[in-house]
């Protein structure tokens, strides 16, 4: 009995530990997973369905990206990648849902809540948009990004 109770309060030691460890990381530590799905997310979508603005201002925005140290600023960097997406690479329903999600994103405060809003512009990207690459890309894109 006092083993078992001695097990369970050293578990809990351990995950509190974890946590507080995990809080005490540098945000930018934190977003390294959300980072990368939003880069990889960006590396699928066709060229040919990207703002030129979007096209020329590439190197600077995946440099904001690695760069950020926050859910917000990389909230930031995927707002100017939807804003760069034509309407003909997303599905008709974007123009309802669309005004609502900016507001999500805008308002997201943690990785979880930037990388749903990431899945979702992703669901609603159709396949004219993104790289044939895609295809097989996706599915263990959407695994890693969900997870987040």
């Amino acid at each position: 009995m006092v083993m078992v109770r001695r097990r369970a309060v050293l578990a809990g030691i351990t995950a509190g530990a974890s946590a507080l460890a995990l809080r005490s990381l540098p945000a930018a530590a934190q977003s390294v997973a959300l980072k990368q799905a939003l880069l990889d997310l960006e590396d699928g979508v066709s060229w040919a369905e990207v703002s030129p603005v979007l096209v020329a201002q590439r190197p600077i925005w995946i440099n904001k990206v690695r760069c950020s140290r926050s859910p917000g600023e990389l909230g930031a960097q995927l707002l100017r990648l939807e804003a760069g997406m034509g309407w003909s690479s997303v599905q008709n329903s974007w123009r309802t849902r669309r005004a609502g999600w900016v507001a999500a994103v805008q308002a997201a405060a943690t990785d979880h809540g930037v990388a749903a809003l990431l899945v979702e512009l992703e669901g609603v990207t159709q396949w004219s948009g993104m790289r044939p690459v895609w295809r097989t890309a996706r599915a263990p894109w959407l695994a890693r990004a969900s997870a987040i």
